[in-house]
């Protein structure tokens, strides 16, 4: 049975990286959307550099055609880069996604991830998550009462073929930041911006940090995912609203404007708040 371990780019997938890393039957995917921090692409490098894995980047092919599902295609590591392509060519065919409907996970990860898995291994295969036991909300019922942990309201049964690293690992994430100190090299990225720098999911007062502390990064992502090639047709709602509240990323850096980033930054520490919800941990492909 092949070993299929989906890398987000973040350090809990990272360690459950590590602990594959030796085992012949395990193959890594890592799924690209051109919009991960330079620090991400860095990370993903430098694993590779010290590891030694052979790592499968892959980026989305999005068909334009209506009806007609999306492909994948293999990329090189000098390919990764925040260039938002698959982004600007999602967004030209389905329009925005909302932050309770973040259809961008499932359009640009989930299925080119599965089609690559299985035109390349058939169906012998399993899928790794790096999702921890103190993540009862995305853990499947099976696994927390396999591991004698309570059964969250919002658990779901779990799908044939996915297995998690809490099955195999009893870190938190204290447990897998304390590993990671102890290496040579690491994720430089501070929890409010995450993987996904602007991730749909953040709180606002999340992104408006994010976007104080990347300001060139937020204009272009503004110019992207509320330019005139975002569809429309057949919307709801405006196609470019996607954040809490239903608000443009364009509205968010202007609610927040004049607030200053160091009381912002100190008022979220200090919330329980900083340490959910970032993409780092969210946005699994298969998640």
């Amino acid at each position: 049975m092949k070993k299929v371990i989906s890398f987000s780019g973040g350090r809990t997938s990272a360690y459950l990286v590590h602990l594959f890393k030796s085992d012949p039957d395990a193959h890594f995917v890592f799924m690209d959307t051109g919009a991960e921090h330079p620090a991400t692409y860095q990370f993903i490098k430098d694993i590779v550099k010290h590891w030694g894995i052979n790592l499968v980047c892959l980026r989305v092919v999005v068909n334009p055609q209506m009806k007609k599902g999306v492909s994948y295609k293999i990329i090189s590591f000098d390919d990764l880069k925040q260039d938002l392509e698959p982004w600007k060519d999602m967004l030209k065919k389905y329009g925005s996604p909302y932050y309770n409907t973040p259809f961008c996970t499932a359009r640009m990860k989930t299925e080119p991830f599965e089609k690559y898995c299985a035109e390349t291994f058939g169906k012998n295969f399993e899928r790794w998550i790096g999702m921890r036991i103190d993540e009862p909300t995305r853990l499947p019922i099976e696994v927390l009462e396999k591991l004698n942990l309570p059964i969250h309201k919002d658990a779901k049964h779990q799908k044939e073929g996915f297995r998690y690293l809490a099955e195999i690992c009893e870190f938190e994430k204290d447990d897998v930041l304390d590993w990671w100190e102890q290496q040579p090299f690491d994720l430089a990225i501070t929890e409010h911006l995450g993987n996904c720098v602007f991730y749909i999911k953040k709180t606002l007062n999340k992104v408006a940090l994010a976007a104080k502390d990347e300001p060139e990064m937020a204009m272009k992502w503004i110019g992207v995912t509320e330019g005139p090639d975002v569809r429309s047709e057949g919307r709801k709602y405006n196609h470019h609203r996607m954040y809490r509240k239903r608000l443009h990323m364009r509205d968010v850096v202007e609610a927040f404007k004049d607030r200053d980033r160091d009381e912002m930054y100190k008022a979220l520490r200090s919330s329980k708040r900083y340490e959910s919800g970032s993409c780092s941990e969210s946005c699994e492909a298969l998640g």
